[in-house]
């Protein structure tokens, strides 16, 4: 079995969006996977949104704070009371399709669970690759796919700094010390814009533009003057089983 993890926060709309999505999927796709949705405290939260039937195997759970930027402890949770042994963890805005889960259950008895795995990215809107900075195709830096004990043997996500915006690295510097760093360009996520979907990602925050200078560096200081430097704290949190 595949968990596919998902954060969810005030995307109803696109939440609606993957439902649709996933009762589009083969069967077979269906009977191998679970998705699991955290609900990272919304005030529209994910349970109300209307579910329709032919849905894979579905769990809602919902952390009980609404903190800021705290997704990635909602993914520490998915990938905590996930069943399956792999994981696929995304944004709500990133979305599976029936093609793309296809291809990648074609190509699960060859994955090594020693590497953890970007997957390709297009445009809900072009159709065509995402594209960097760079000018080459860019995955996205928050999709991955690898085993449930990979997560867990790379620590997950250090909830010392949600909060911050752009902490993701932090993690992905201690994955990748440990995993072989894969890419499957043909199991393609479809990427929505909030040009598409108005609610396909989180607008209630800033980004980039309000980071704080040195955030970073004062939580390490702060792990560092409490005799914690090293150490990762996850599911530092209340939450429950809604569905």
């Amino acid at each position: 079995m595949l968990s596919l993890v998902m954060p969810y926060y005030r995307n109803p709309g696109q939440l609606a969006l993957q439902y649709d999505t996933w009762t589009r999927w083969p069967a077979a796709a269906k009977a191998q996977f679970e998705v699991v949705i955290v609900d990272d405290g919304s005030p529209e939260p994910a349970i109300a949104v209307d579910r329709p039937d032919g849905l894979p195997t579905l769990s809602i759970y919902r952390v009980l704070e609404d903190r800021p930027w705290h997704q990635h402890a909602a993914r520490n949770l998915g990938a905590q009371v996930a069943r399956g042994p792999w994981l696929l963890l995304t944004d709500m805005d990133h979305v599976l399709t029936a093609e793309a889960a296809r291809a990648l259950f074609k190509r699960m008895g060859r994955l090594d669970p020693e590497t953890a795995y970007f997957l390709h990215r297009i445009d809900a809107d072009t159709g065509e690759p995402t594209i960097g900075t760079d000018g080459k195709p860019k995955p996205h830096p928050n999709s991955f796919i690898m085993t449930r004990d990979l997560y867990w043997r790379a620590g997950g996500y250090d909830e010392d700094y949600c909060g911050i915006y752009g902490t993701d690295g932090l993690f992905k510097n201690r994955l990748f010390d440990i995993a072989a760093r894969g890419f499957l360009k043909h199991v393609p996520l479809v990427r929505y814009s909030r040009d598409v979907m108005p609610d396909a990602s989180t607008s209630t925050l800033a980004r980039k533009e309000g980071r704080r200078p040195g955030a970073k560096q004062a939580v390490l200081a702060m792990k560092a003057a409490a005799g914690r430097a090293g150490t990762v704290t996850t599911l530092n949190f209340p939450w429950e089983r809604v569905l």
